[in-house]
């Protein structure tokens, strides 16, 4: 299985718009490939990496953990968190920009790109619905 970093939202959309913004945005692998670079990219362009946006649910975590042989009934989980689309937007747009512009650095540059459009689509859907998101790490 693939590691993706896909976008979760707060609430489902409710525009027809959405429904093919959230068909495309069900990619992510490529982010989480070059999540590193991406990160260091974002540093320079001087908006949030995209590991500072990951968050997951409590009961996604605690049943990771509890899978993986840990006892949660006395560990206190982080709680969920939530960021506004216009953040994310910032972020995937400058991240796009940074890519176009230095192509021969990265082995891959078009399934990031590709990755990049379909979260900017989703979020751009959220950001009108005032509808907050987070990125999530997951496995596809």
């Amino acid at each position: 299985m693939a590691l993706a970093i896909i976008v979760t939202l707060e609430k489902e959309l409710t525009t027809p718009a959405a429904a093919a913004a959230y068909a495309k945005a069900k990619t992510g692998k490529a982010l989480a490939r070059e999540s590193d670079r991406l990160d260091n990219a974002a540093r320079t362009r001087g908006v949030s990496p995209l590991t500072s946006l990951l968050s997951v649910s409590q009961a996604v975590l605690r049943a990771q953990m509890e899978a993986d042989g840990f006892d949660t009934s006395k560990m206190r989980l982080p709680p969920e968190l939530w960021f506004d689309a216009a953040e994310g937007l910032k972020t995937v747009r400058a991240l796009s920009g940074y890519v176009n512009a230095k192509l021969n650095d990265f082995k891959q540059p078009n399934p990031i790109l590709r990755d990049l459009k379909a979260a900017e689509a989703l979020l751009t859907a959220a950001e009108s619905e005032l509808v907050k998101f987070h990125f999530t790490k997951t496995e596809l």
